[in-house]
C-alpha cells in the first residue's frame, strides 16, 4: 500500500534465509503479518502518519486509514485499521532497534539518555560560575491520558448501581519506555503502606507554613482507586528548559505523594547537588520529603522544593514569601509551570489512549515525548535563552527609576527591602500562631450564651416572642375551616404557645449557661461591668471580623480561578456559559460577604477598613487580604503594608531575580554553544570512523556503512536547528550588555574521557614495555629503557598532536559557523 495507490509487488528472498517479512523489509515495506503476509504498507506510509500524529497527536490511525482509502477511492472496513496498527508497531519497532544500535556505536548506555536530556543543566564547562541550583526541575500530575481497563460484561443484579465485569485485559509485555519511564515496581516502593508509617513519624516544621496542612497528604494517600481505568493518567518531571526528564503512570488512583517521591529519589540518584524541585504543593511536598526516608538524603545534597508562579498565588502569602520563585535566591526569572505547557500539548493524545493497550499507550506517550524533545523543546531553545536575557535586561533598565523613588521616599539602601521582608515574614509568623488561637473559647460560647439568654428573656418579658398578627388571621381562618371555633378564643392558645416556647429557650440557655459556669469555675455571674466582659466581647468581634474577611476571600479566589478557566483557549461555549452563570450567582455572595465584612469592620476598635465592590474585584492575590487580618492599628503604619512601597519591593526583587538570571545564562549559553560543537565532532568522527573500510570484512563492511548512514541521519536530525541557534546567538551577541564568548568552552565531560584514554594507552604502553622486556631478558636494563624512552616520547607527541587537531577543529568549527552567518544573514533571527 503507498500514500495514493496500491500494487503488487514481487520480492526476492535471501538465500540466506530469513522469509519473506525481511524481505519485504528491505524493500521498504512493512509487512502485516509475520509469516505469511498479503499486505505491506510501505515506510513512506508509515512515517507520514508518524511525523502527522506527533504534530496533531489528535490524529489518530482509524481517520488516517480512512483517508487513505478515500485516496485509493476503496470503502473503509474495520480490519484495515488493524493492520496498519500492526505494520505500524514494527515500524516503529525498527525505528527503536535502529536507534539503540547507534547509541551502542557511540558508546552510549541505557542511562546517557537521562544524564544527557537537557544540555543546558548537564554539558558542564571548565572554569564556569558557580550556580546556587545546578538544576530546576517541574513536575506535576495530568489526568487526561487515562485509560479503560477492559472488562466482560457485568451481570445485572437488579439493585441498580453498576458493577465492574472481569478482566479481559490481554497481557502483553513489550515494553516502549526508552529511558523515558520509571517502572511501576520503583514508583510502588512509596507506596500506601509505607507511607503510613511514615506519616506516624512526628515532623518538625522547621517554620514550614505550611506543615500544619500535612494532613492533606494523608488525603492524598487514602484516595480511592478508580475501577473503570488502569493507568489515570501520568506523572510528569521536566527540566526548566522543557526537556522531560522521567514520566510516572498514575495506577488506578489520584496524584498520590509516592509519585512525587519516587521523581525525587531518580533525582538525587542520578544527579545529586543542588536541585530545585517545583511542585504544586511544594510547600507541603518539602514537609513529605523531610519525614521520608529521602530526608537525609535530600539534606545533603540540598535539595529544594518550590512552588511555581502560576499555582503559587493561590498559597497563603507566608508560603509565598518562602517558597515563590520571586522571593526564592538563585531562582532567576523561571516560572517553573512547564508542565502545564507540555500537557496542554500532550493532552491531544487523550483520544489514541483513552482505549489502547497499555503497550500501544505507553509507547503513544513515549513517541510523542522523544518528537517533543527533539522538534519543540530542542528547536525553541536558543530563542528561549535569547528572550530571557533580552527580558533581564529590559528589567534591569529599570533599576534607575526604582532609585530615584527611594531617594524621594527616603529609602537609604536596598537592604531596606530585604529588612522589610524579614520583617514581614516575622510579622505573618506571629499572626499565623495567633490565629492557631483564633478559636471560640469557653468564655466567648459563655458570654454569647448569656446575651442570648438575655435576648430571649426581653422577648418574652416585652411580649416580642408572640405571633404576628397576620400569622393570628391565618390561624383563626384555619380553625374556623375545621369548625371548632366554639370553644376557640381568638390569639389567646397561640400567645400562650408562643410564651410556652419562649420560656422552654430561656431555660435552655440557662442551662447551658450554668454548665459553661461550673466548668469556667465563674463564682459570680458575669455582668456588662464584669472585667472579662469587655476583653471577651472584643475577641467575639475579631473572630466574627476574621471569619467574615475568610469568607470573602474565599469567594473572591474562586472568582479569580473561574475567570481564569473562562479566558482560556479551548474552552467550549457550554462551559464558558456555565461558568459565567457561577460569577453572576458569584457577584452576589460576594456582595453578601462585603456587607457582612464591613458590618464586623465597624465593630472594631479601631474599625477596619471599608471596602467596596470596586475595591474586592480588582484583587489579583491572596496577599491583598492577609493583610487584613490583623486587627491592631500599628500594623497599617509598617511600609511594607503601603501599595506604592510594596510595588517597590517587588520591582527590586524583580531586578535582583534578573541579575541572577543573566548570570544563569552567561553560563548556559556557552554550554549550548560548546554541546552544538562536540556533538558535531562525536558523531561525524564516529561517522568516517564506521564507514572506513580498515581490515573489515565484506559483511561487516556492509553493516558498519549502514550504520554509518544512521549515524549521519542521526546528526542531522540532532543539528538541523544548530544553525539557527547560532544566529539567534550572535544576534543577542551585539547587544552591548552581553558579556560573554561564543567560542567554544571545554567540557568537563570531554576532560575526563581525554583523562581516561590517556590512562588507557599509558597502561597499555607499559604492559607492552613487560612483555617486551619478559622475551629479551639478557639486553633488559638497554632495550627497556629505550623502548620507555620512545614509548613515552611516542605518548606525548600523540598528545600533542592531539590537542593540535583539536585547535583546529575548533577554529575551522568558527568559520563554518562563520560562513552559515554570511549565507544566512539576511533572515530574521526569529526563523523557526
Amino acid at each position: 500500500m503507498c500514500l495514493t495507490d496500491t500494487s503488487e509487488v514481487e520480492v526476492k528472498l535471501d538465500p540466506r534465509g530469513g522469509g519473506i517479512a525481511p524481505a519485504l523489509i528491505q524493500e521498504g515495506l512493512v509487512p502485516c503479518a509475520p509469516w505469511t503476509p498479503s499486505v505491506a504498507i510501505t515506510v513512506q506510509v508509515l512515517e507520514a502518519y508518524r511525523v502527522a500524529h506527533v504534530r496533531c497527536p489528535q490524529l489518530a490511525i482509524q481517520p488516517y486509514v480512512k483517508s487513505l482509502c478515500d485516496l485509493h477511492g476503496v470503502a473503509f472496513h474495520p480490519y484495515l485499521s488493524q493492520q496498519f496498527s500492526i505494520a505500524y508497531d514494527v515500524y516503529l519497532a525498527i525505528r527503536r532497534r535502529t536507534d539503540e544500535q547507534v547509541m551502542k556505536a557511540l558508546g552510549r548506555d541505557s542511562t546517557w539518555r537521562l544524564k544527557h536530556a537537557c544540555p543546558v543543566c548537564m554539558y558542564k564547562l571548565q572554569g564556569e560560575d558557580v550556580l546556587i541550583f545546578e538544576m530546576l526541575t517541574a513536575m506535576d500530575g495530568n489526568d487526561s491520558l487515562k485509560r479503560v481497563l477492559r472488562r466482560s460484561r457485568a451481570d445485572d443484579e437488579g439493585d441498580g448501581e453498576p458493577t465492574l465485569g472481569k478482566l479481559k485485559e490481554r497481557v502483553d509485555n513489550r515494553d516502549a519506555s526508552d529511558g523515558y519511564y520509571l517502572s511501576r515496581e520503583k514508583v510502588d516502593t512509596w507506596a500506601k503502606t509505607r507511607l503510613a508509617e511514615l506519616l506516624t513519624v512526628r515532623f518538625q516544621d522547621d517554620g514550614n507554613p505550611c506543615a500544619d496542612r500535612w494532613k492533606n497528604m494523608v488525603n492524598d494517600v487514602t484516595s480511592k482507586m478508580w475501577g473503570i481505568f488502569d493507568e489515570t493518567g501520568i506523572f510528569l518531571a521536566l527540566f526548566r528548559h522543557g526537556f522531560v526528564l522521567v514520566i510516572a503512570d498514575m495506577i488506578r488512583s489520584g496524584e498520590l505523594v509516592k509519585y512525587p517521591l519516587a521523581v525525587v529519589q531518580e533525582l538525587l540518584d542520578v544527579f545529586g547537588m543542588k536541585i530545585g524541585a517545583r511542585y504544586d504543593i511544594g510547600c507541603h511536598f518539602d514537609a513529605t520529603v523531610k519525614n521520608s526516608e529521602l530526608g537525609d538524603l535530600a539534606r545533603r545534597n540540598r535539595l529544594k522544593c518550590l512552588v511555581g508562579s502560576f499555582h503559587g498565588h493561590a498559597h497563603n502569602w507566608l508560603c509565598q514569601l518562602s517558597f515563590l520563585a520571586t522571593y526564592v535566591e538563585g531562582m532567576g526569572l523561571e516560572d517553573l509551570e512547564g508542565c502545564e505547557r507540555y500537557f496542554s500539548c500532550s493532552n491531544g493524545l487523550a483520544k489514541s489512549c483513552r482505549y489502547a493497550s497499555r503497550f500501544h499507550r505507553q509507547q503513544e506517550i513515549t513517541t510523542y515525548a522523544k518528537h517533543f524533545d527533539s522538534f519543540e523543546t530542542y528547536a525553541n531553545l536558543s530563542k528561549f535563552l535569547c528572550t530571557n536575557y533580552r527580558q533581564s535586561l529590559g528589567i534591569l533598565k529599570t533599576e534607575p527609576t526604582l532609585c530615584n523613588w527611594m531617594r524621594q521616599e527616603g529609602v537609604r539602601s536596598f537592604d531596606e527591602f530585604h529588612s522589610w521582608l524579614r520583617e514581614e515574614r516575622e510579622y505573618l509568623v506571629g499572626l499565623k500562631q495567633a490565629a492557631k488561637t483564633n478559636v471560640e473559647t469557653l468564655e466567648m460560647e459563655y458570654v454569647q450564651k448569656l446575651l442570648l439568654s438575655f435576648f430571649q428573656t426581653y422577648r418574652m418579658l416585652t411580649n416580642q416572642c408572640l405571633p404576628r398578627a397576620k400569622y393570628k388571621v391565618v390561624a383563626e381562618e384555619a380553625r374556623r375551616a375545621r369548625g371548632d371555633d366554639a370553644a376557640y378564643v381568638p390569639g389567646v392558645a397561640k400567645a400562650e404557645l408562643a410564651r410556652r416556647h419562649a420560656k422552654e429557650k430561656v431555660e435552655k440557655d440557662l442551662e447551658s449557661v450554668q454548665a459553661l459556669e461550673a466548668v469556667l469555675e465563674v463564682a459570680e455571674r458575669w455582668t456588662l461591668a464584669s472585667p472579662k466582659w469587655a476583653a471577651t466581647v472584643v475577641e467575639i468581634k475579631r473572630r466574627k471580623y476574621q471569619l467574615a474577611l475568610d469568607a470573602l476571600e474565599l469567594l473572591i479566589v474562586e472568582r479569580i480561578f473561574e475567570l481564569t478557566k473562562m479566558n482560556q483557549s479551548q474552552t467550549g461555549y457550554k462551559m464558558r456559559k456555565h461558568i459565567a452563570k457561577a460569577l453572576q450567582a458569584r457577584s452576589k455572595a460576594v456582595k453578601s460577604a462585603i456587607d457582612r465584612y464591613n458590618a464586623a469592620a465597624v465593630l472594631l476598635d479601631p474599625p477596619m477598613p471599608h471596602l467596596t465592590w470596586e475595591q474586592v474585584v480588582e484583587y489579583a492575590f491572596l496577599a491583598d487580604f492577609d493583610i487584613l487580618l490583623d486587627t491592631r492599628a500599628e500594623v497599617q503604619s509598617r511600609p511594607w503594608t503601603r501599595p506604592a512601597y510594596r510595588m517597590a519591593m517587588d520591582c527590586y526583587f524583580k531586578i535582583v531575580r534578573a541579575r541572577e538570571e543573566i548570570k544563569c545564562l552567561n553560563v548556559e549559553i556557552p554550554r549550548v554553544v560548546t554541546w552544538i560543537h562536540d556533538e558535531y565532532r562525536v558523531l561525524r568522527k564516529k561517522e568516517v570512523e564506521l564507514w572506513a573500510a580498515g581490515n573489515k570484512s565484506e559483511e561487516e563492511l556492509e553493516a558498519d556503512r549502514g550504520l554509518a548512514v544512521q549515524v549521519r541521519k542521526y546528526r542531522e536530525r540532532c543539528g538541523r536547528f544548530d544553525a539557527a541557534h547560532m544566529r539567534r546567538f550572535r544576534a543577542l551577541a551585539k547587544d552591548p550588555w552581553f558579556t560573554r564568548s561564543l567560542v567554544p568552552g571545554t567540557s568537563l565531560e570531554v576532560l575526563e574521557a581525554q583523562k581516561e584514554a590517556r590512562e588507557a594507552r599509558r597502561a597499555a604502553t607499559q604492559e607492552q614495555m613487560q612483555v617486551d622486556s619478559e622475551e629479551e631478558v639478557e639486553v633488559a636494563s638497554t632495550s627497556t629503557g629505550a623502548v620507555g624512552r620512545e614509548a613515552e616520547e611516542a605518548w606525548v607527541d600523540e598528545e600533542g598532536d592531539e590537542e593540535l587537531e583539536e585547535g583546529l577543529s575548533a577554529q575551522l568549527y568558527t568559520l563554518s559557523m562563520l560562513a552559515v552567518d554570511g549565507v544566512g544573514a539576511g533572515r530574521s533571527d526569529d526563523e523557526g
